[in-house]
């Protein structure tokens, strides 16, 4: 019995494998796609200036119905053309009787950059609908409908937000004060003096709208395309300083009115007149609840500020985060306490080259210092004509430039046609004046860096040199007459 049990069991696994062998495999075939899904586009060309429209947009029919007691569910995926959807968006699933979905510029940008695509460069897409059938007997295939399309980005230009009123100065474009961009045209900060008055804020500083002003109570905000009459500003009761941010997506505002915990801070260093005696030391004038100001000489040397003064040094400062940090280099600084500061003595240090007479500004808020080097301005106007411009070859001059809040610099934004351009520096004489020029006649804008001022009558002839716009489009222009320097940025 033992032996006739022992013979089955050895051939039990060949009769298994047996089985195994005839079993027959079944393949289903993918459904037919009845869906159609179509994009609205087949090459599409995004526009940062377009954020928030919509740049495209996919549409599909229903799918074949799969029988008594099954349901559909669509789903939405989008990826790399000819990658498998290995890289897709997360799987979208559709809301029931909904046949459509769109993206917008920036959200399609934001996806060309997170798959490494180069910014301006063509990439070919691909997107699919998915319908997946539930509640059948047996499993079924979902229907695969798919459609590949092109895409251009683009590169993400600062997009500028001022702050603009009379609790800043006036009610003047050009008057604007610049925020800080903190998330690309969305998030903005700007922390200053404001006086009593109103304000709103504006994109560019050569016009009062669009802008966003008050919305239903004081921290919120409405995007005007136009003043029909109808705005509302923000409203500042009590001098001071204030820092302010705003969220242009969510349409909100915050504002803040901090406190110093500083009352007094001095200038002490052989860069400043007070050398190194303490109770010499120059003292700041607070001109707010948060900023103090120095103005006055700086020679070659270094200089701290002292929040006390003590005969034998013992005194806490407030000092750069980097020893023998320069005007222009890293400006944050940082509160010293007095058992510190024997050892950790960090100071700024002024070159030979950078002596001057300077206004020097101390936010204690954002712990920011500001050196502002003052010049007697050999240029304090600049305007711009040629053929690249919209008022052409014709006089008197009518495009003028904007002071910028970097001192010595001028900037202009608008349209340019391909052609030529130079900046007058008079618009009363004709076009008998003096003009800021490119070295070499012809230099595109593209290539410029450096321009020259050339003086009347030594402005004609063979020495009339015009920079060439070889493509026609939104531009940001910025002249320095200090170090005379230019800069041609093509916003779109």
């Amino acid at each position: 019995m033992k032996k006739v049990i022992k013979n089955i069991l050895m051939t039990l696994p060949f009769v298994i494998m047996g089985c195994q062998d005839e079993t027959e495999r079944i393949t289903l075939d993918s459904p037919q796609d009845t869906m159609g899904l179509k994009v609205s586009s087949s090459d599409v060309v995004l526009n940062q200036d377009l954020g928030n429209e919509e740049a495209i947009s996919f549409t599909w029919g229903s799918a074949a119905n799969r029988g008594e007691g099954t349901k559909l569910t669509y789903y939405f995926k989008m990826d790399m053309a000819d990658n498998n959807f290995e890289t897709s968006i997360a799987k979208v699933e559709i809301p029931e009787g909904v046949q459509s979905i769109s993206y917008t510029h920036k959200e399609m940008n934001a996806l060309l950059s997170g798959w490494k695509v180069t910014a301006g460069e063509t990439a070919m897409l691909e997107a699919e609908i998915i319908a997946e059938v539930s509640g059948g007997s047996v499993y079924m295939k979902p229907e695969i409908s798919k459609v590949q399309f092109s895409v251009t980005g683009y590169y993400i230009a600062p997009r500028d937000l001022f702050i603009v009123g009379t609790a800043v100065e006036e009610m003047d474009a050009a008057k604007a004060l610049k925020m800080k961009e903190v998330i690309s045209e969305q998030k903005y900060e700007w922390g200053g003096h404001l006086k009593k008055g109103d304000f709103k804020f504006i994109k560019s500083r050569t016009s009062l709208t669009p802008s966003y002003t008050r919305g239903a109570d004081d921290k919120t905000l409405v995007y005007n395309e136009t003043d029909d009459g109808t705005e509302t500003l923000f409203h500042i009761d009590k001098d001071g300083y204030y820092f302010i941010t705003v969220d242009v997506e969510k349409l909100t505002i915050a504002s803040e009115y901090p406190e110093s915990i500083y009352e007094k801070v001095w200038a002490i260093g052989d860069a400043t007149p007070a050398g190194w005696q303490p109770f010499s030391a120059v003292p700041l004038t607070k001109i707010n609840n948060i900023q103090f100001v120095y103005e006055g000489d700086l020679y070659a040397g270094e200089l701290k500020f002292p929040l006390e003064l003590d005969e034998n040094y013992y005194m806490s400062y407030l000092m750069p985060k980097t020893h023998g940090t320069e005007p222009g280099g890293d400006n944050t600084m940082e509160y010293v306490e007095k058992e510190k500061a024997k050892t950790h003595d960090y100071k700024w240090k002024i070159t030979e080259s950078q002596t001057g007479i300077y206004k020097i500004i101390l936010d204690t808020y954002l712990m920011e210092i500001t050196f502002e080097k003052k010049h007697d301005l050999p240029i304090k106007a600049v305007w711009m004509t040629g053929s690249a411009t919209a008022t052409q070859w014709n006089t008197p001059f009518e495009i003028a430039f904007n002071s910028d809040e970097k001192e010595g610099t001028f900037v202009w934004e608008g349209h340019l046609n391909t052609g030529e351009i130079k900046f007058p520096l008079s618009n009363t004489n004709g076009f008998e004046c003096d003009y800021l020029m490119p070295e070499e006649n012809g230099t595109s804008v593209t290539d410029a860096k450096k321009m020259v001022r050339k003086n009347y009558p030594d402005t004609t002839d063979e020495n009339d040199h015009k920079w060439k716009v070889e493509e026609a489009g939104e531009y940001k222009i910025s002249l320095n007459v200090i170090d005379m320097t230019v800069k041609f940025e093509k916003l779109y």
